[in-house]
């Protein structure tokens, strides 16, 4: 695989370093990018990448904007491990995240929220109090004021300097712990416990100089946790709460301090932590058994099955018997293969010598180079893809009938130039979306009932037909409201024929993968006689995939 990652040069260089050494050794290619970058940047990745790592410390210098880059990766439609730009956006935001885990019962420490200069700290937050600018991360900013005065003068300068909202804890003496949270094939859990050995133990604080230093080989700042059985998972608990009520995905790490007497406290949510082999996730992750190769492997198996059957094939070459002969089709990646189907039907096609035919959504071109080998003098082949236009173009060079093959871009009869409309076509060939669904899911869309573009093909066919010889091809579904769309042909058709059909299984999971209540709604148009499938033994169902022929087009 392809794996892109996102770091912020200057603070992260050595995270995105690690990361890619480990996707080598799992063979696959590390491509780097900066965040900085991103604007220009994340459409390339999203195309290009199989999945994309975000590990960006800060964007345009402020922490507050990191999940900015997430959020235009995910709108160029890169598939990101770990959390969406949602989830990572609470966790970064303390005083947000605060209030949400406080809000499922999780404890936090006591504090208040400073906005302007010279406002009052409540007297019931007594010293030592820790100072933290909102939005900021790697203790960027951190205070500790050990008095009233110097939480007010801390305060005030974070303020000025930070110009962002101040959050004010009661300091937490005791443990520093790092519980981190991994997403594995067995389900979410939570890996051993990280206690950092802290100068003055209980008294001290994860700096950002601290954070900022090279880790050694074989540090001894970092131990496993010496807890009771019954502490640590007390603590694993509380963080696979803390992991769902931040809705984060994949792994993080959560800073916790356990109290003198055993209470834990959520310092903060880290949706991207280190991925250094030296830092806190990794070091957790050996201790569970799993080597840093092993700990990228599941981070990516996590994507990989939240985003299962979302993953573009890769390029295929595929070689086509039709009764004309053979035809080879170059598939790229993130295009689908012919199905079945597709095949079956380019081998009824009953294209005549010297015929003109018209391809409405063209896809790898498969059809309209059926047409031409079965002796069309001219095809137009249609698309508002430019994927599909361009495949269909390179393949029909391929099998060397450019010259019989034209192509336009537009939507359905928009496509056909005014030139090309006034000498009219003999066969019109389409096979549009036609899934039903209650709220467009993708590519597959038809309409409520399936029949949007199936509808508006064949009302418009008449009018780019010829009178004598004009025909029309489709390739229809049976879950497409069929009574519906062969009513709709007989109305604009003289000659109406289902010349084959073909069964094609199907399960609930299937479709609900394509939007949640699909089959919900696949099974309420069915009841209206509008939708038809039936069961096919197990979990299975069965619909038809029917290929009607209509000639005797009727003007209105």
């Amino acid at each position: 695989m392809r794996i892109g990652i996102i770091h912020t040069v200057g603070s992260c260089c050595r995270c995105a370093e690690a990361a890619a050494e480990g996707l080598r050794v799992l063979g696959h290619e590390a491509v780097l990018a900066d965040s900085e970058e991103i604007e220009s940047t994340a459409l390339n990745l999203g195309r290009d990448c199989d999945l994309v790592i975000d590990h960006t410390d800060t964007f345009k210098g402020r922490g507050l904007f990191r999940a900015f880059v997430r959020q235009v990766l995910e709108s160029a439609g890169a598939k990101i491990v770990g959390s969406d730009a949602q989830a990572s956006f609470l966790a970064d935001h303390k005083i947000a995240a605060k209030n949400r885990l406080s809000a499922f019962g999780l404890p936090v420490p006591p504090g208040i929220v400073i906005t302007r200069k010279g406002e009052e700290i409540s007297p019931w937050l007594q010293p030592p109090l820790i100072l933290k600018p909102a939005f900021e991360h790697m203790s960027r900013g951190l205070r500790i004021a050990r008095t009233p005065s110097e939480a007010e003068s801390a305060a005030n300068e974070l303020l000025a300097s930070h110009k962002q909202p101040i959050l004010i804890e009661k300091y937490i003496s005791g443990r520093e712990l790092a519980v981190s949270v991994l997403d594995g094939p067995d389900g979410l859990r939570s890996l051993p416990i990280l206690e950092w050995i802290i100068d003055e133990r209980g008294k001290g604080v994860l700096t950002e100089s601290f954070k900022l230093t090279a880790p050694p080989p074989n540090r001894g700042d970092a131990v496993k946790a010496d807890l009771s059985s019954e502490k640590a998972a007390e603590i694993g608990g509380l963080a696979l709460a803390a992991f769902k009520a931040l809705g984060l995905r994949d792994y993080a790490r959560f800073d916790l301090r356990l109290s003198p007497a055993g209470q834990p406290f959520f310092l903060e949510a880290n949706s991207t932590p280190s991925l250094e082999s030296q830092e806190a996730l990794a070091l957790s992750a050996r201790w569970a058994g799993l080597s840093y190769p092993g700990l990228i492997e599941t981070m990516l198996a996590a994507a990989q099955r939240r985003y299962a059957g979302h993953f573009s094939p890769e390029e295929a070459e595929v070689s086509i018997a039709l009764p004309a002969g053979r035809v080879s089709i170059r598939v790229p990646k993130g295009m689908t293969v012919p199905p079945q189907s597709t095949l079956d039907l380019a081998r009824i096609l009953d294209i005549k010598a010297g015929e003109r035919t018209l391809e409405l959504g063209c896809g790898s071109g498969l059809l309209s180079i059926a047409a031409v080998k079965s002796g069309a003098a001219y095809v137009l082949a249609t698309d508002l893809d430019p994927i599909s236009l361009n495949t269909t173009r390179a393949n029909a060079c391929r099998n060397g009938i450019g010259d019989a093959l034209g192509i336009s871009a537009g939507s359905w009869y928009e496509a056909v130039p005014m030139e090309e409309r006034e000498k009219g076509f003999d066969v019109i060939i389409a096979t549009p979306p036609q899934t039903p669904g209650h709220w467009p899911f993708g590519p597959k869309y038809g309409g409520d009932d399936g029949t949007r573009h199936l509808l508006h093909i064949v009302d418009e066919a008449p009018l780019f037909l010829k009178p004598e010889t004009g025909r029309i091809w489709i390739l229809a579904i049976s879950l497409a409201n069929p009574r519906l769309l062969l009513q709709r042909l007989r109305d604009r058709f003289s000659e109406v024929k289902v010349l084959k059909e073909t069964d094609r299984f199907f399960t609930a999971e299937e479709y609900e993968g394509y939007a949640e209540g699909l089959f919900a709604h696949l099974q309420s148009l069915r009841n209206e006689q509008r939708c038809e499938f039936q069961e096919g033994g197990g979990e299975r169902y069965v619909f038809r995939n029917i290929f009607i022929c209509a000639r005797g087009p009727r003007k209105q």
